[in-house]
């Protein structure tokens, strides 16, 4: 009885030792896969591929769109060939559609307008641009035209969409220009016209980068008054 009593208790001891080392080794097995799964989520966690990216197409963009070395023009300037102090438009200038205080003129797409020069070509040189604007019709028995000294301006075009010229207003004093009075005559504009090429980047409200495309300026210079016969 004795031996069968000492036989069970060493039983449940080899039992309860056994259970305890598998208990450990759960335990060991659960730690290492948890310790691998850390490991392996840290590293995707820390993927410097596309902070990078992004810092690369921050500094660009901001190069493209925020260069405070380039001119501000405005689209009544770009209009009328020439900067407000009479000097020509830059190489490379900046148009910003928000500060344009002319509602027709006014981008329909709020933003700015990154302008590069390309080629300018002489369109008209020292030839008839445009009739002025204070005669409307030929005249006939006229040997003179009077102007004025103050000027006028307005628009013209030659193909290339309208752009400004200032002449003399008609008037009485101030300088003539001759005319056949034997023949129907109207006074015309004469001068150079000179077209420029540009290359325009577009960038929204935002500053995004939307696309680019070709626009021409024409601006008139040394332009005089002639009569012209019909």
């Amino acid at each position: 009885m004795e031996s069968q009593k000492w036989f069970k208790q060493l039983v449940v001891a080899v039992f309860f030792v056994s259970g305890l080392m598998l208990n450990v080794g759960v335990m060991k097995s659960s730690a290492e896969t948890i310790s691998k799964d850390e490991n392996i989520e840290s590293m995707e966690s820390y993927d410097f591929s596309t902070p990078e990216t992004i810092s690369k197409d921050e500094n660009i963009e901001s190069m493209e769109s925020n260069d405070i070395a380039i001119p501000v023009v405005s689209e009544e300037e770009i209009e009328s060939g020439y900067m407000n102090d009479g000097t020509e438009l830059p190489d490379k200038f900046i148009v910003n559609s928000n500060d344009n205080t002319n509602p027709l003129l006014r981008s329909a797409t709020l933003g700015t307008e990154k302008w590069t020069k390309e080629s300018t070509t002489r369109e008209i040189s020292n030839d008839f641009i445009a009739w002025h604007p204070d005669w409307s019709e030929y005249q006939y028995n006229i040997s003179f035209y009077y102007f004025s000294k103050s000027t006028m301006s307005f628009s013209a075009s030659v193909g290339y969409g309208y752009f400004s010229i200032s002449v003399a207003k008609a008037g009485s004093s101030g300088q003539g220009i001759e005319a056949d009075p034997k023949k129907w005559t109207r006074p015309g504009v004469y001068g150079n016209v000179d077209v420029t090429k540009y290359n325009v980047k577009k960038y929204n409200g935002a500053g995004i980068y939307t696309g680019s495309t070709t626009k021409y300026i024409s601006n008139a210079s040394s332009t005089y008054v002639k009569s012209r016969n019909k």
